[in-house]
């Protein structure tokens, strides 16, 4: 790429005390693009980058509060939706950027969207990978023993609950997400551990079409494994700290914005129907639903559709 050929990277202090991880590359002269990760709580790792090789871009992405390279890591104080909201404008500004495209994936397409309807003149256009709308129904999805994956990774669901239902007091009527809380922010740093990895493996039992590896936790990094449960649990816990059905009935906000939606047949983390749904409450949008691919980035066939997609908003633009 013509410009800056390196990553360079800053430390960027934003309200409340914390302070963000943020790295920029691509060309200075490119399309700015806003890459915002899922999770919450997974940070932006090392290997973001690829879809945004064969076209013209200038990426900033950056660790959400508490996780990745940010700090304080692991905070949970001033981390909410709308926070998080606030740092994009906040990273908008400080690169002198007046419009951009927002890429998020996952729990990144719920805060992509987010921002979009609080900013929708700062956002060129969207483009959405494994929708996660943040309704009850999303949650429980991921979450429930009754409807959604659990249905599905019935083997898996019962290793992530079974510490749970073993709980000392079997007529404790507290929540699977409260219980996990619990354990997540407990004082004991072996409890908390465990809690991380049991909750890091059903995810990544489910995030897969095809499964590669019994347990994902042996092959993480524990930080990054820890922040996922802890922020992931917080959110849902919390219902991302949005009004129900705050996405979709605010829609018509963000319909004049070019959205591009792809979302695997078989996602199991992010349910299909959420892309279906949004795709019809957006009438500037385009919908790929990708056939054989669950819900990872990195799946052939949705690693091809989003690179497709940007390369044609690249030429196009």
């Amino acid at each position: 790429m013509d410009g800056m050929k390196s990553t360079k990277t800053y430390k960027i202090p934003v309200d409340d005390g914390h302070v963000l991880h943020v790295e920029e590359f691509g060309s200075l002269q490119g399309q700015p693009v806003v890459f915002l990760h899922g999770g919450p709580g997974a940070g932006i790792g090392q290997n973001y980058q690829w879809p945004f090789l064969s076209g013209d871009f200038r990426v900033i992405a950056f660790d959400q509060r508490g996780c990745g390279r940010s700090q304080p890591f692991g905070s949970l104080e001033n981390n909410k939706t709308n926070d998080l909201i606030a740092d994009i404008e906040t990273l908008r500004r400080f690169f002198n950027i007046d419009k951009w495209l927002v890429f998020g994936g996952s729990w990144g397409s719920t805060l992509a969207l987010c921002y979009a309807i609080s900013h929708p003149q700062r956002v060129s256009s969207l483009v959405l990978r494994g929708i996660f709308l943040a309704r009850p129904e999303d949650s429980q999805w991921f979450i429930s023993s009754k409807n959604g994956a659990s249905q599905v990774f019935s083997s898996d669901y019962a290793k992530f609950v079974e510490d749970f239902n073993q709980r000392s007091n079997p007529h404790d009527k507290q929540d699977l997400c409260a219980w996990y809380f619990s354990q997540l922010t407990h004082e004991d740093e072996t409890v908390r551990e465990l809690a991380a990895s049991k909750w890091f493996n059903w995810e990544g039992s489910i995030s897969k079409l095809q499964q590669h590896a019994l347990d994902v936790s042996e092959h993480a990094n524990k930080q990054q494994m820890y922040s996922l449960a802890l922020f992931e649990c917080y959110y849902i816990l919390n219902d991302c700290f949005l009004s129900e059905n705050f996405i979709l009935n605010n829609c018509h906000l963000i319909a004049d914005i070019p959205t591009h939606i792809v979302h695997g047949r078989y996602d199991m983390v992010c349910k299909c129907e959420s892309a279906i749904t949004l795709h019809k409450a957006l009438p500037n949008s385009t919908l790929n639903i990708v056939e054989n691919a669950g819900h990872s980035m990195t799946e052939e066939g949705i690693s091809k559709a989003l690179i497709e997609t940007l390369k044609s908003i690249s030429i196009n633009t």
